[in-house]
């Protein structure tokens, strides 16, 4: 059934995508004069896609001399529907909802790395669950399905980990918004688990008595892979015929997303106060969720195509797209 009603969905919104291209076939940025109108940038405010919105108040994108318009989305379900028709040239995005949307036809490309980690799974300390083994015949929420927070919960941690059937052996509740997550464990408690992802997490652990870790995604990825990084959850994707018409303006936007991203990871003091301010959040919540993420401009291919395996398995992604099909690393600054 899930299966079935994103296949509807998808195939709604290519109709929709084939009309939007029935005009000029131009997209979301057109020509005026030999000059480029503004690049329609979709992201939203959360911590692994803030990236633009530092960019915008560092006035690096400016310094760059590009025109970027940020477009502001609730979540990421209805950025990429607004991607798919045709409304965006660029966005920040889960790289399995990039996967699925590019094997229905959507004409995109994943031109740089966004974020890793952040996910985690809590509950409370009266619910009697000391292991994620001992989930069986729970109730979880979690995210929308497709998303990469969805395939991690069911893929890799439920069945991978626990050996348990997400199908079966859990009941899980889709669709929770992250915020409203700690209320509905700790005080209804309508659910024994929730899979959040930071700042909700750190929020929460903050906010709620009787909050506790059960599985700490990038604690557990870092355990069992070598390497700094940690698995891949957001990336950048263009449009083609932006980056068909316009390379020389994703030059631009990815190198002020590289001098971002570097701002970001080399004076965390000062870019925690501005992703705070951009979040409405305190800045000690954001120094503590940015112990669960990174963040990181350059693409690593084969960890991006491992994590699009739980997708694959869970039967929202067909088949794993070749390197060359769905990344395009050309347009990236040199080191």
């Amino acid at each position: 059934m899930i299966k079935k009603a994103i296949g509807l969905t998808l195939t709604a919104l290519l109709m929709v995508t084939s009309l939007a291209g029935c005009g000029n076939g131009k997209g979301a940025t057109a020509s005026r004069d030999g000059e480029p109108a503004a690049i329609k940038v979709g992201t939203n405010r959360a911590l692994g896609t803030v990236v633009p919105y530092i960019a915008r108040t560092r006035g690096i994108i400016a310094a760059k001399g590009l025109k970027v318009d940020i477009v502001d989305f609730q979540d990421g379900s209805t950025l990429m529907e607004a991607f798919a028709s045709g409304q965006l040239d660029i966005a920040f995005t889960g790289v399995a909802p990039a996967a699925i949307w590019q094997g229905k036809g959507v004409p995109l490309k994943v031109v740089a790395s966004a974020n890793g980690g952040g996910h985690v799974l809590l509950t409370r300390e009266d619910a009697g669950i000391k292991d994620i083994s001992e989930l069986k015949g729970k109730k979880i929420a979690e995210p929308r399905t497709g998303t990469v927070s969805d395939t991690l919960l069911r893929s890799r941690i439920l069945q991978d980990e626990a050996k348990l059937d997400p199908e079966k052996d859990v009941q899980l509740l889709p669709g929770m918004a992250p915020a409203d997550m700690p209320a509905a464990l700790t005080v209804s408690k309508e659910v024994d688990a929730v899979l959040t992802w930071e700042p909700f997490a750190s929020r929460a652990e903050r906010e709620f008595k009787g909050i506790r870790v059960l599985y700490d995604a990038a604690a557990e990825w870092k355990k069992q892979k070598s390497g700094a990084a940690y698995y891949p959850v957001n990336v950048v994707v263009a449009r083609q015929s932006f980056i068909d018409r316009h390379p020389d303006e994703l030059k631009k936007f990815l190198a002020a997303y590289k001098e971002t991203v570097d701002f970001i990871n080399n004076r965390p003091d000062e870019a925690n106060a501005l992703i705070a301010r951009e979040l409405n959040l305190d800045k000690e919540i954001v120094a503590s969720a940015r112990q669960r993420i990174d963040y990181t401009w350059q693409l690593d291919i084969p960890t991006t195509l491992e994590t699009l395996k739980w997708s694959q398995k869970l039967g929202y992604l067909q088949e794993i797209p070749s390197p060359g099909k769905l990344f395009d690393s050309s347009y990236l600054p040199r080191e």
